[in-house]
């Protein structure tokens, strides 16, 4: 059956023009919205091809990968299979699906069987023998979840082919990709279905995207990902399903597929908390935490927190674990760590003060204390016992140098030191990239 209406009504959402906001359910009263506003805005991650195919490769090589993709994925994400045929109750707005076996076709028909030959030589074609995207181990034709898992690989076109570019050296690249393409299809079919909300993995899946790509474009993805699904049940021929595949591309874009491929990757076997682990390490990282606080309102390091969200008329809901650190719209740090805060209008008043940072320890500002930042946020923003934290005077003196390098795969800037770069953004982005610096330095992902 098809599902026009659900197209029309995410249509007219998705064109609403309204400014999408973000909601942080934090458990402690009523929400915090997160207008996002124009002069906060991050610039879009921009996501080198080697760095993510390294990337991929690394997570590649720590992951136990399944002989039955699909069936992982759907474990991974808590999701019953979608067997094709449904349902649907219009007035209350849900979908069914039929009982295991039940379907209002019996049989296959003849565009499945034509579409699966010429799958199989597009496979073919590329290098690839035999059913290269895993997408026959459930059924013998290319029907129902299998039809929008290959419309969503043609979309990634030549980031697919980056994909496996990466794995090629690997015992069994085949099992990589297929396992990657399906975490993917199938997170993105959980945002299919009206009144859509992750959870888990999902939802920790759900807010590193948005920090990677912004609140905008990821709603653009999820009108993207419905329209892409009734062009997939809809295709009679595997020419018309690349050409939805492809048109979908052109609205996804190359990096937030190259984001899309490499969160997925990461999302293999992990739960929310792994996953939210990795995140520090991968390409982008940098760039990505001061997005997710301008835009989102999270503190990246509070990603992996993340319990839930839900799509909503006018943005998204993030239901965050008790004590996780969220910020308001008026860049207020909310959350646990702010009590008995003691603060100094100056560096030499800190540590007469509080002393010595330690034997071979030295104090270290996570936010800066560079003329500028003192005069943007003053000095008891800095000089506190939140901001100055004792570090190893060997890992103090590392990072110390790192602010004072270019480094435009971590902030995307090839003419700015890590400082100047850093010097333009707020404070809770000061304050996420400080902490993410200490880790990644310290774990060696950062020179």
């Amino acid at each position: 059956m098809r599902l026009p209406w659900l197209v029309l009504f995410w249509a007219l959402v998705g064109c609403s023009g309204a400014t999408r906001v973000v909601r942080l359910d934090t458990g402690r009263g009523s929400p915090v919205v997160q207008v996002p506003r124009a002069e906060r805005a991050a610039g879009p991650v921009a996501l080198d091809a080697d760095d993510v195919k390294a990337a991929v490769a690394r997570l590649g090589r720590g992951v136990r990968l399944s002989p039955q993709a699909q069936d992982a994925a759907r474990r991974l994400f808590e999701v019953e299979p979608r067997s094709g045929s449904y349902l649907v109750d219009v007035q209350r707005r849900r979908i069914a699906p039929l009982g295991p076996g039940e379907h209002l076709e019996a049989g296959q028909s003849q565009a499945d069987v034509e579409m699966t030959r010429a799958y199989l030589r597009w496979c073919s074609r590329t290098g690839r023998t035999g059913d290269c995207l895993g997408l026959l181990k459930e059924r013998p034709v290319i029907a129902e979840d299998a039809r929008f898992a290959l419309a969503l690989a043609l979309a990634k076109g030549a980031v697919l082919d980056e994909l496996w570019e990466a794995v090629k050296d690997m015992a069994n690249p085949e099992a990589l990709v297929q396992a990657a393409l399906w975490t993917a299809a199938t997170y993105a079919l959980l945002w299919t279905v009206p009144e859509p909300a992750t959870k888990g993995v999902a939802a920790v899946l759900t807010a590193a995207l948005i920090a990677y790509v912004g609140i905008d474009t990821f709603w653009g993805l999820i009108q993207g990902f419905r329209h892409l699904m009734v062009e997939a049940d809809e295709a009679l021929t595997f020419d018309e399903l690349r050409v939805a595949g492809e048109r979908f591309g052109k609205v996804m874009g190359r990096n937030a597929a190259r984001a899309f491929v490499m969160l997925a990757t990461a999302a293999i076997g992990s739960t929310g908390a792994t996953l939210g682990a990795k995140l520090p390490g991968l390409p982008g990282a940098a760039q990505a935490a001061v997005r997710a606080e301008s835009e989102a309102g999270v503190v990246y390091a509070a990603v992996g927190q993340v319990e839930s969200v839900a799509m909503v008329a006018d943005g998204f809901t993030l239901g965050l674990a008790p004590g996780a650190v969220a910020m308001s719209a008026g860049g207020t740090a909310t959350g646990s760590g702010t009590a008995g805060l003691r603060a100094w209008k100056s560096f030499s008043g800190f540590k007469k003060a509080m002393g010595p940072a330690g034997n071979g320890k030295q104090w270290h500002h996570v936010v800066e204390q560079t003329p500028g930042n003192v005069q943007r946020f003053g000095p008891e923003a800095l000089h506190n016992t939140e901001n100055v934290i004792p570090l190893d005077e060997a890992l103090h003196r590392r990072v110390s140098a790192f602010y004072s390098t270019k480094q435009p795969d971590v902030t995307g800037a090839s003419h700015l030191t890590v400082r100047q770069w850093l010097s333009t953004q707020s404070y809770q982005a000061q304050r996420d990239f400080g902490l993410l610096s200490i880790e990644n330095v310290r774990r060696g992902l950062w020179p």
